[in-house]
Parts: C-alpha cells; sequence; structure tokens
C-alpha cells in the first residue's frame, strides 16, 4: 500500500479547502439566501452554506473524484487504507465529521492532520497508479 501523502501537502489541501468553503460558502449565503438582514439569520445562513459547501466538496468529492477539489489540484487521492480501493460513502461521511474534531483540537493533537482517519488514506495520485500498476501485474 502506498505511504500517506506527505504533512506539507495535506496542510496546504486542508488550507485551500477551507479558503474555498469560505468564499463559495459566504457567496452563496449572499446570493442565494439573501442573509444581510440580521446578525442573527447572517451567522445561521453562512454557517449552514459553510456546511453544505465543505459537505460537497469533502464528501460527494470524495465519492466521485477521490478526492476533494484541493486535493485533486495538489494530485492527491483518498483511498481506503487497507487495499487502495474506493472510499465508501459512511467512511468518507465520517471522516468528513471527524475532521472537525480534528481542525477544533488540532492545537492539542501538535499539528496531526485527518489524513489518514477512519481507515481511509490520502496518497498522491502517482502513487496510486503505482498500486494499480503492480496489482495489473499479479
Amino acid at each position: 500500500m502506498p505511504e500517506e501523502a506527505g504533512e506539507n501537502r495535506l496542510a496546504l489541501a486542508a488550507v485551500t479547502d477551507g479558503l474555498l468553503a469560505l468564499i463559495i460558502g459566504f457567496a452563496l449565503s449572499q446570493r442565494v439566501f439573501h442573509a444581510h438582514d440580521n446578525v442573527g439569520q447572517f451567522l445561521a445562513t453562512l454557517v449552514g452554506c459553510l456546511l453544505a459547501v465543505s459537505f460537497v466538496n469533502h464528501v460527494v468529492g470524495t465519492l466521485l473524484f477521490r478526492g476533494s477539489l484541493a486535493k485533486w489540484l495538489f494530485g492527491m487521492r483518498v483511498v481506503r487504507a487497507k487495499n487502495g480501493q474506493r472510499a465508501g460513502f459512511w467512511r468518507t461521511l465520517l471522516r468528513w465529521l471527524v475532521g472537525f474534531v480534528v481542525i477544533i483540537g488540532q492545537y492539542f493533537l501538535e499539528g496531526e492532520s485527518v489524513g489518514q482517519a477512519c481507515g481511509l488514506r490520502t496518497i498522491r495520485r502517482r502513487d496510486e497508479r503505482l498500486l494499480a500498476a503492480a496489482l495489473r501485474t499479479r
């Protein structure tokens, strides 16, 4: 099984995904839901949009494209740690939820990421191709 992608690459992807969620979530809350009448409505709509964008990016994106938008841009894939196969819905959903706990506790965990959680692993795209070639030769 290929090694996990490096922490620097994972951190860059996490920051990029976070910025994308903020930008798209804010734009969505303003343009589609017009959440600017009062602070409470604005915050509720913004948080809902951020969660929806994050869910689509991390769960749906991983199911369809084997990774979030930033992972795809930086040449990474999310696979099952055991056998390198596609991640399933429940593992991907649980990994997304665990990601929020890790983000909150990241300072206490001294920088550990959610790169390998819930039986899933983030690997480099070229390592995935090497794994596929090795499996074909067996």
